[in-house]
């Protein structure tokens, strides 16, 4: 996958944003987020099918230990007749700053780092 630059942004030595920066604090952040659901979505639909991302609730966290210590992942959850769907995605862009110049249709913003069904990864 290739990463999407929006230029340089401030931020804190510790990897956290500055209050009021991260992609989730602006308004096109909801553009975004649903580009998350469908990444997941196609995700699951190659790897199982019958995993649904479609009416996941979106979230945004700072790992603060782990793979993926020091970064932001975007973290989705949904609820359905067939299981509990979760997926990690890794944002493929300079995630403290404001995503309005990014085109919320591109297929490469997010990268998955892990889904499961029920708690099974696939």
């Amino acid at each position: 996958m290739m990463a999407v630059n929006l230029g340089t942004a401030a931020v804190a030595s510790d990897g956290v944003c500055p209050s009021g920066q991260a992609a989730t604090d602006y308004d096109d952040w909801k553009y975004l987020a649903n580009n998350a659901i469908r990444t997941a979505d196609d995700y699951a639909s190659k790897r199982n099918p019958v995993a649904s991302f479609v009416m996941a609730d979106v979230d945004a966290l700072f790992q603060v230990a782990g793979e993926h210590e020091g970064q932001y992942l975007v973290v989705l959850l949904a609820a359905s007749p067939t299981g509990t769907a979760f997926a990690m995605l890794r944002p493929n862009f300079d995630f403290c700053s404001d995503p309005s110049g990014l085109d919320d249709e591109r297929t490469d913003l997010f990268t998955v780092v892990e889904a499961k069904l029920n708690g099974i990864p696939f």
